[in-house]
């Protein structure tokens, strides 16, 4: 097994299909409305698009915080304020903090066994801050480096060369784990770190490993 494991948080190590659709429930019913699954399945599409953007470097994390919600209340026929529902979003998305099922325990046995640990993330720094608090991940990780502070989001390698510099290691030591093709893996072969798909559900053609669950990818950790 390698010295260290960076990990990407949402997906990944946190629940955020239910982080997110807990805190776009709350926002909108703030508003007297009430989302039906429909609605709350095209704003996780429109959401998804945007972040995709994102890792494209196509736009800021500044517009896809608020350009999702013009898109979305646009397609709902709202006339709210999208500024004021990005703003109340993330303030509630940062009380949702859930694991994935085993998430924990597999954090804490790779504690056991003496893996150096550390996360990055693009997600907002504020919320994933908050978020890290209340689940504790300081009992696992020496560190969340969200791209907010590297100055640069996934796939951009120098967050992964940034996290590798505060642990004092080289590429060759640290395995990356993440769950989405488009930022983890590309921005783990851009930065040359060995990497492993996280993919419960979906199957993504990829010379890296791929692990369905946490029982799948303590296999492939003890292997690399």
């Amino acid at each position: 097994m390698r010295k260290a494991v960076l990990f990407d948080l949402d997906g990944t190590i946190l629940d955020f299909e239910k982080s997110e659709e807990m805190a776009l429930k709350e926002t909108f019913l703030r508003h007297r409305i009430p989302l039906t699954e429909e609605q709350v399945l095209l704003y996780k599409q429109i959401n998804r698009k945007w972040w995709k953007m994102l890792a494209e470097k196509k736009v800021s994390k500044e517009e896809v915080v608020v350009a999702r919600f013009e898109e979305f209340l646009g397609k709902i026929r709202s006339s709210l304020d999208p500024e004021i529902v990005a703003r109340e979003y993330l303030e509630f998305l940062s009380e949702e903090a859930h694991f994935l099922p085993g998430a924990e325990d597999f954090l804490k046995e790779l504690k056991r066994n003496g893996v150096r640990m550390a996360a990055v993330t693009n997600g907002v720094r504020s919320v994933q801050e908050r978020r890290s608090k209340k689940l504790g991940l300081e009992r696992f990780f020496e560190f969340v480096l969200t791209s907010e502070e590297a100055g640069a989001e996934k796939p951009d390698p120098r967050i992964f060369w940034i996290a590798l510099e505060r642990m004092g290691l080289k590429r060759e030591d640290v395995l990356y784990v993440g769950d989405d093709p488009a930022s983890d893996l590309e921005g783990a072969r851009n930065a040359g770190i060995d990497f492993v798909l996280f993919s419960p559900s979906e199957s993504v053609p990829t010379e890296f490993p791929i692990a369905r669950n946490f029982k799948e990818l303590k296999k492939i950790l003890k292997l690399l």
